[in-house]
């Protein structure tokens, strides 16, 4: 709870240094879910989570930081830090980073590093992105891993746009998996937004059991 009420604080003195330097662009964003979904599993036991982030860009650098709560392995919070760089070319953007995912008080580290690459195409009032992730320890288990995802967005009305994607998750000598959802999200006003969408994989339980089995999630954001 004190890392939701120091992201709650940082919400509310960002927007005033948002502008602080030319070029700079600070946010912070806090969303509800029902349920926290990573590559088609519930992290959450497909209870409700909440998200705090922040976020840091200046001239295509970007860094940002948030926090969840999950529920497995006696595990409760997890806390996430991403950077890269974002590059026009042409029409399109190359987006090269990482993510790192810790977990407080985890009783064996878990704690991965990835690094990331993506590409994204306009394709008339659509938008096609293809991305790369790759890890050389899969969540403490030393095993090599690489997932795989082609997504897809467009507006359909003046505050409603569609969006999808298609994932494939695969670790060295020990498993792989196919993942998608399509759903569609609202501004309900400028900053806040409603997202309802299905999730599902092709496990059949051996992997994740009814974590990883078909679900509506809906979320709420608000970004500051």
């Amino acid at each position: 709870m004190k890392k939701y009420a120091l992201a709650a604080l940082a919400a509310l003195i960002l927007p005033s240094a948002a502008h602080a330097d030319d070029g700079l662009d600070l946010s912070a964003t806090l969303t509800g879910s029902t349920t926290y979904e990573w590559r088609g599993v519930s992290q959450s036991d497909n209870h409700a989570a909440v998200f705090a982030a922040v976020n840091a860009g200046y001239k295509g650098f970007y860094l940002g930081a948030e926090t969840e709560n999950v529920d497995f392995a006696g595990i409760n919070q997890e806390y996430d830090v991403w950077g890269g760089y974002a590059l026009p070319v042409g029409k399109a953007k190359i987006d090269v980073g990482f993510v790192r995912y810790g977990y407080v008080d985890a009783p064996v580290n878990i704690d991965t590093f990835e690094v990331k690459g993506a590409v994204t195409v306009p394709v008339g009032k659509a938008s096609l992105t293809g991305s790369v992730y790759h890890t050389w320890n899969y969540f403490g288990s030393n095993l090599d891993a690489t997932y795989y995802e082609g997504s897809a967005s467009m507006p359909v009305a003046r505050k409603v746009t569609l969006s999808g994607a298609f994932g494939h998750q695969t670790v060295n000598n020990a498993f792989h998996y196919n993942t998608w959802n399509l759903g569609a999200s609202y501004a309900v006003f400028k900053g806040a937004s409603i997202d309802l969408r299905y999730y599902d994989t092709d496990d059949n339980g051996a992997l994740f059991g009814r974590l990883g089995k078909a679900r509506a999630v809906g979320s709420f954001s608000i970004t500051f």
